[in-house]
């Protein structure tokens, strides 16, 4: 497992996974962004799989992205800092895992820092989830891109 400061969206992964709104829609932050760049099909195909729980995740094509896929990851709002909440984060990578690891001709996959934005996770206890569920990966590569300038790495080890 790789720790970069990148744009998920260069990261040359086959695979790129963001957090998504439940109902699978556009959103504000990251989700907008990878919406915009994989074009309006995206939306119409993602809409139709949603809604999903927290801890879930679906996979659709990549459309405009260079990548093959995008995985939809729903992660849990950080609120009392329960295990449920902690175990819900984790299952979120670890569904997204699940996914990229079924699918055809993948080698490499990307993940966003997830829950820090509005899902308001500390971004230590955040970091603590994502390490322990990355670290099984069976993909060749997989890359956490940490976007946000105010994260420092030190954190991720």
């Amino acid at each position: 497992m790789q720790v970069k400061v990148c744009d998920i969206l260069l990261s040359g992964a086959d695979v790129i996974v963001f957090s998504a709104h439940p109902t699978l829609i556009s959103g504000s932050g990251v989700s907008g962004v990878v919406h915009r760049a994989a074009g309006p099909e995206l939306e119409k195909v993602a809409k139709a799989l949603g809604p999903i729980s927290p801890g879930k995740a679906v996979m659709t094509p990549a459309f405009n992205l260079p990548a093959k896929y995008i995985i939809h990851a729903v992660c849990p709002r950080y609120i009392h800092g329960t295990q449920d909440e902690e175990r819900l984060l984790g299952s979120a990578y670890a569904s997204a895992l699940s996914l990229a690891v079924n699918a055809t001709n993948i080698e490499s996959i990307a993940f966003v820092f997830m829950g820090i934005g509005v899902y308001r996770w500390p971004k230590e206890l955040a970091a603590k989830i994502a390490v322990q569920e990355l670290r099984k990966s069976a993909i060749d590569t997989t890359i956490l891109c940490v976007h946000d300038k105010s994260v420092s790495l030190d954190i991720f080890n």
